[in-house]
């Protein structure tokens, strides 16, 4: 399985990263786009309050009012609790990508997949590409 994260979602998710320093609770949110057989491809993010973030009626609606599939959700910093959060059947397949700016190098980002086989348990997509650069003669 692939997670392929489109330009400007990547962007919004870079923004996010460095505008919240010292920021105590850092955005978290919805990975959304298309998940086709092989490749989850995000073509948008959509900040969502920790507070509602696991809540089944939030996720009914925001996929019916962005008409495209929550692929599942992004952290800050908060992968333990997110985790812990996902082991629900509404996130089963859903992705989990915890990026974390502690680092002076920059970013450091995890993605999991939430699977179940009589528990929950988490792998890691077979490659996480990130779209950087715009391709030559397209803006």
């Amino acid at each position: 399985m692939d997670l392929i994260i489109l330009r400007e979602p990547w962007k919004d998710l870079f923004l996010l990263a460095f505008s919240g320093r010292g920021i105590r609770k850092k955005p978290t949110g919805f990975l959304l786009g298309q998940k086709m057989v092989d490749t989850y491809l995000v073509q948008k993010i959509l900040v969502i309050p920790w507070p509602y973030l696991f809540s089944p009626a939030v996720f009914i609606e925001t996929e019916s009012q962005e008409k495209l599939q929550i692929l599942g959700v992004f952290n800050f910093g908060q992968g333990a609790e997110v985790k812990e959060n996902m082991k629900q059947p509404l996130f089963c397949e859903k992705v989990i990508l915890s990026i974390k700016t502690e680092k002076p190098a920059g970013l450091t980002i995890h993605s999991r997949i939430v699977r179940f086989d009589r528990g929950f348990y988490f792998v890691r997509p077979d490659r996480l590409v990130l779209e950087m650069e715009e391709k030559n003669g397209r803006k």
